[in-house]
């Protein structure tokens, strides 16, 4: 009797699912998107009742017409989601979650840093601090939200509230601890008692249970059999943190590959035994084998988000607005004929650390085109690639492999292989954090190898650079990097812009 395993990954802007066979066999997606709220500038939250609906939409539509009791298991990862999802003792939601790319913590940085230094925070965290991290988004709460804060019995990441509300049982991932930063001390895999109180946190808030992607965090509770068409009981994995799974999707269970994920943010990670500190890098646990291996990644706030900005107010008139731009652009020479933009539409997380910076464009006159500018964009990505795999030094090798919805576009893949002078990789199958949730569930079951994983792995592209592109683009990746040098200190003046 063949079995199946789902996968579900709780996204940002959507929630996507799929469900295989125990042999890696795509049987079924589905997807289901919600909207993201950014009041004002540098704030994003989110409902998390969009994200119940839409995973439990997803997985209706998943199980139609398959039989219940050959469903064996699932595995849940989701967005970084930052502060947390402030719940009652009930598991009610109270109020919007923070999720990554709201910078508002920034004068909560500011206090962080005068009461915790740099070096104790890196020896224990492996991290720093930045509005990014979600203990400066809870101490953001504590002191503009205080009744929230108060009243919130706990702060839940997105995968950890979705398994609560199918089994009763709460949990965090050890990378969803380690990505809040702060408090978790990466060294003992705990939250430090130490650290909080330094900070003015309060560790009964956050999960007690630390859990693997392997182990368990609950099963399915009888009320959602019916529902979700699943047996009673069903084991369900907490994957943690989306790119972790994403990257366990590219057949990564040990160091040795580079992997360049762009969605809506862009994430260039590399797995080692040791954390690589002191080099800019947001670090935590790998989502399989958490004690052994460490995940170090740089991350973009926006990549595929200021494509969609721009198709969605410069583009509204096309059907296909992303692959009609791609076509009409295709001509246009590296460098934009003299445009620059910088992507920093949301501020930006490592490497920068720069909260006040904001997308700009330079270099625009009355000859400029609505391709030329599109292609800025585009190049504006595959720097902002370039920039983060340099973060890596001699562990990045000569090729790369690029994984989300990027790699739909021949253009921008190239672009990317053009930049950084890297060969790409792309994959027919892989690369999805619902893929990779699914693979360390049937892990976890016994019934997925972890050493047949890599077979999984279809490479479908290998896009070579084009040797004279690359001589130019380094031209115009220093003209990019000086960009944002010069602009810094503008905006550097912009603090008191928008109050609330």
């Amino acid at each position: 009797m063949t079995q199946y395993i789902l996968g579900i990954d709780i996204g940002t802007s959507s929630t996507k699912g799929i469900l295989i066979t125990t042999n890696g066999t795509v049987i079924k997606q589905a997807k289901q998107s919600y909207s993201l709220e950014t009041p004002h500038p540098s704030w994003a939250q989110a409902d998390a009742n969009d994200w119940l609906k839409a995973v439990l939409s997803v997985i209706s539509e998943l199980t139609t017409g398959i039989k219940r009791d050959t469903i064996i298991a699932m595995g849940i990862d989701g967005l970084y989601g930052g502060a947390g999802i402030p719940v009652d003792a009930a598991g009610n939601v109270l109020g919007p979650t923070l999720i990554w790319m709201d910078r508002r913590a920034t004068k909560e940085t500011t206090l962080a840093q005068t009461l915790v230094s740099d070096k104790e925070l890196m020896a224990i965290t492996a991290n720093l601090v930045d509005p990014y991290y979600g203990f400066t988004k809870l101490m953001w709460l504590r002191d503009n939200q205080p009744d929230l804060y108060q009243k919130a019995v706990q702060f839940l990441p997105p995968e950890s509230y979705i398994i609560r509300q199918l089994t009763g049982e709460t949990s965090i991932n050890y990378a969803a601890a380690g990505n809040l930063a702060g408090v978790y001390d990466i060294n003992t895999h705990q939250w430090s008692p130490v650290l909080a109180a330094k900070l003015g946190l309060e560790l009964s808030k956050l999960p007690q249970t630390f859990i693997d992607s392997t182990t368990p965090a609950g099963y399915l509770s009888a009320q959602w059999v019916e529902q979700l068409n699943l047996p009673n009981n069903l084991p369900i994995f907490n994957t943690g943190v989306d790119v972790g799974p994403e990257t366990v999707g590219t057949g990564v269970l040990a160091p040795g590959k580079v992997t360049i994920a762009i969605g809506t943010s862009m994430n260039a990670a590399v797995v080692t035994t040791t954390p690589k500190r002191d080099n800019g890098l947001i670090i935590w646990p790998y989502v399989y084998q958490p004690q052994q291996y460490y995940y170090n990644f740089v991350g973009a706030n926006t990549a595929g988000a200021i494509i969609a900005w721009f198709t969605a107010e410069f583009a509204n008139d096309l059907t296909n607005g992303p692959q009609e731009l791609d076509k009409v652009s295709a001509t246009v020479p590296a460098g934009s004929n003299g445009l620059t933009v910088l992507p920093y539409f949301m501020g930006e997380r490592s490497p920068l650390w720069d909260s006040d910076v904001r997308g700009t464009i330079l270099g625009l006159s009355l000859k400029t085109t609505r391709a030329e500018l599109y292609n800025a964009f585009q190049e504006a990505i595959a720097f902002s690639v370039r920039q983060s795999i340099e973060q890596f030094g001699a562990q990045v090798g000569d090729t790369i492999t690029l994984v989300g919805g990027v790699s739909s576009s021949a253009k921008m893949v190239q672009m990317i292989a053009d930049v950084t002078g890297k060969t790409v990789l792309t994959t027919k199958s892989g690369g999805e954090a619902n893929l990779g949730s699914a693979i360390l569930a049937g892990i976890g079951m016994g019934v997925i190898a972890p050493e047949t994983v890599d077979a999984w792995v279809k490479i479908d592209a290998e896009i070579k650079p084009d040797k004279m592109q690359h001589m130019a683009y380094n031209q115009y990746f220093t003209r990019y990097q000086k960009a944002y040098t010069h602009v810094k200190a503008f905006y550097c003046t912009q603090h008191d812009e928008y109050k609330i």
